[in-house]
Order: structure tokens, then sequence, then C-alpha cells
């Protein structure tokens, strides 16, 4: 069984034994939407006829889909199925879409392209679970998300507001106004601004609507001073050093409607972009009359990547992660000189450490430990990050109680251990326990990236 498969096998059946394991371990279930057919999911609850109208969108990237060659080109297919459920656990409602995606070349089923598509449910107001499952028609891989969600009590007469709808633009359309949805996860494909779509029901001419929109992000706390330990693993680097707490502000935007007729309102406004990074978007509004007044407020944690290295990788997350595998003079001369030059010094590194080959491979894991544990900054600078990027896959994960993971490789008959903690549930990231790597066991993976 390949490290992959053995990982997924635990995942799926849970990490650990007692009282105190968690049901699914955080790494675990990110290796598993490499590997499977993972969405993206986004929910909006709007007013239709006095029930709630919730619209689930969701995006399936084509690099997580398998496609066979036609005569035309290349084909896949998958189907999502949702089953929707009430507070006491009891089916209210299922649906199933089949979705056919059909390209041209191979380079389309290998790009940054997805399938993006929703489901509507018209239900009454209350909390709601929903389980979605995808399943891959060529490899017959199935992922499974659930989610939940509440339904706003929309039969009031008192003016109420929709969630959140952002958007990449508006098309203007013979039979009115469409939109284009983006998921707060894809924001690096726009290029200059992103769009927040809400609804306002039930108002009187009168009355006003305030909209303040905000970004936040954590305070700038890198050091400029080279604090990390040359070829040692990834000790010094913090959770809370990076992702908490979002208390920089810097941007906001206030605005005022004032309704001029009786019923609904739609809402469309445009913002800059937030700044490459992570970064806390809150959207607050409220309805005045009379008064008293309607309040709610919307919260996303987004990050965005500079739209030039989507489909590569800055200067900036290659050093990031080299370091941990030089030593301090190697790190200097990389570092030496300008951008371009920088680069050029990296390749003519590899050419005397393994060449080409093994520098796409190092390359490789750290867009993968992007693409896995990716939350406020870059998840090939987490601990968890690097990690995997110098040691690869983990034989099998182990998890206790809520902020304890532990990664296990096996080399000859010896199985070491590598333990990972967070401090809170608010965080994903976990950081290394100080001093809790066997000096041999990292230096075993260094040495394999530095062999010639």
């Amino acid at each position: 069984m390949n490290r992959l498969a053995f990982v997924i096998v635990i995942c799926l059946t849970g990490c650990g034994s007692g009282n105190d394991v968690m049901s699914e371990c955080y790494s675990t279930g990110q290796f598993l939407k490499q590997s499977t057919p993972s969405f993206q999911s986004y929910f909006m609850t709007v007013r239709l006829n006095e029930l709630s109208r919730v619209d689930i969108y969701y995006q399936m990237p084509y690099t997580h889909l398998r496609f066979e060659r036609t005569s035309d080109g290349f084909k896949g297919s998958y189907t999502i199925a949702f089953v929707l459920r009430d507070d006491a656990g009891t089916v209210v409602q299922t649906k199933e879409a089949d979705r056919k995606i059909i390209v041209q070349t191979y380079d389309e089923t290998v790009s940054l392209r997805s399938d993006f598509h929703f489901q509507s449910f018209l239900v009454p107001s209350g909390s709601y679970t929903v389980e979605m499952l995808a399943t891959d028609h060529l490899s017959n891989l199935q992922y499974r998300q659930k989610k939940v969600f509440i339904a706003e009590d929309f039969a009031s007469t008192a003016p109420s507001i929709s969630s959140v709808l952002y958007l990449d633009t508006l098309i203007a359309e013979n039979n009115g106004i469409a939109l284009r949805p983006v998921l707060p996860s894809s924001l690096s494909i726009l290029d200059e601004s992103i769009g927040m779509f809400q609804e306002v029901y039930q108002l009187l001419p009168g009355d006003s609507i305030d909209i303040a929109v905000s970004y936040t992000r954590s305070s700038d706390q890198k050091s400029t001073v080279k604090d990390f330990g040359y070829l040692m693993p990834p000790y010094k680097i913090s959770a809370t050093e990076y992702c908490e707490p979002f208390d920089s502000l810097y941007y906001r935007h206030d605005s005022l409607v004032i309704a001029t007729h009786q019923g609904s309102l739609q809402l469309f406004q445009f913002y800059p972009l937030p700044a490459i990074g992570g970064t806390h978007i809150v959207r607050h509004i409220t309805i005045r009359r009379s008064g008293t007044e309607i309040s709610k407020k919307y919260e996303e944690n987004v990050f965005r990547r500079k739209k030039e290295y989507r489909t590569s990788l800055s200067y900036e997350e290659i050093i990031a992660a080299i370091r941990y595998i030089v030593r301090e003079e190697e790190y200097d001369s990389l570092i030496a000189g300008a951008e371009h030059d920088r680069f050029r010094r990296i390749i003519r590194f590899w050419e005397t450490h393994g060449g080409e080959e093994r520098r796409l491979e190092f390359e490789r894991r750290i867009k993968d430990a992007n693409t896995i544990f990716t939350s406020c900054i870059n998840g090939g600078q987490t601990a968890m990050g690097i990690v995997y990027i110098v040691c690869g896959m983990p034989d099998a994960v182990d998890c206790r109680a809520s902020y304890n993971e532990t990664w296990l490789y096996t080399i000859g008959d010896r199985v070491f251990t590598i333990p990972f903690r967070r401090e809170n549930e608010r965080t994903q990231n976990y950081e290394l326990i100080p001093f809790s790597i066997r000096d041999n066991l990292w230096q075993y993976f260094v040495d394999r990236w530095r062999r010639k």
C-alpha cells in the first residue's frame, strides 16, 4: 500500500484511539483533497415568497477529476448528490446533479479551470445540515463534505437581509443583469476588484441602509533577522506569529443608501481587491427606520496570491522552503544580488545537488504544500508545509484530543514521529513541538535532497 493510500485509510477510519480522539485528523483531511474529487462550496440565503432559498455554489477543479481521451478531445464527468437534514436529523430534501466536462486539449485538464455550478433549496427558517457527495465516474473516487447553515426567517414584516455573494463581474443581458459569482477561495483569479451582492427586503420609503466594509490583516511580525536554524526543523514557525490576530485595518469603505420605494432592494457594490496574503473581510449592514435598526455582520477569511504566481512559485516561496536544507553560507549566496540572479543561483545550487529533476520535485512539493496547508499565509511557509516539503507524505497520522497531531515515518524497521500542536480551535495552523524531532531523522531527509 502506498503512502497516500495508507493516509486515506487512517483518515476514513479515524485516528488514534481513546475517548479524546478526533473523528478526522486535520492533515489527513487536507491530503485527502489532493487525491479525490474534492470541491469548494459557498452558501447564500435569500428570500423567496416568505421562505428561505439557499443557493449552494460549488466549484470542482479539473485537476481533481480523471479525464479520458475521446475522438473530440478529453471527457470527464462526475455526480454530486445533496442530502438536506433538519435539526432532528430528518431528511427534508435530496438532489443530484450529473456534470459532464468536455475539453479539447490535455493542457486544459491540468489547468486552473473549474466546473462551477449551484443548487437551490427552498426551506422554512431553521438550522440545517447538508451533506454533499461527489463521485468521479472514471475513477469511482468520492469526496464528502458536510456543512451546517441557518435559513433566515423571512416571513416577518420587519426588514431583513440576505447573506453576501462575492462577484467577479456583472453582465448586462436582454432580460436583466446576470451575476458572475466567485468563491472566496478563488480571489486570486480576479484582476482589479471584488464585487459584493446582497438583497434587502420589506423596506419602506425613507429607510436608510448603512454598509460598512473593512479589510484587516495580521500585523507584520516577520523578523528580518535570520532566526531560523540552518539544516534544522522549522521549530520557530509559530501559528500565532502570522495568523492571529487580524488586527491591522488597511481598508474601510462606508456607504449609505436611502430606500425610495416599498419592497426589496438589490445592492451591487465593488471594492478593491484584498492585499496579497491573508485578509479578514467584514461587511456590516444596518437598516434604520424611525429610531429602530436591524443589523447583520458577515465575515470571511481569505487568502490571495499574486496573479502572476497562480501557476508558478515566487522567489520568496522557494527560498522560504529551501533554507531548511542549505547551510548558512549557501543561503547567503542564494539571496545575494537581484531577483533574476537569485533564480539562476537556485538552479546552479541544484546542478550540484541532484539536478533539474530534483529541483522540480522540490518545487512541486512547495506547490502541493501551498494547496494543502494555506490559510492566512502560504502553506509552504507553515510548520506542516515545511515538514511535508522536506520529509514528504507521512506513512500514517495519529491525532489525539483537539490540538495534537503526530506524523509517523517508517525507515527500515523503525518508526519515527513528528508531533505538531495548535494553540486553539480558531486556527488550523499547527506548530512543531520544540526539539521533538530526532536529529538523525531530519538529517536523513535533508541528505536525500542534498546528495549529488
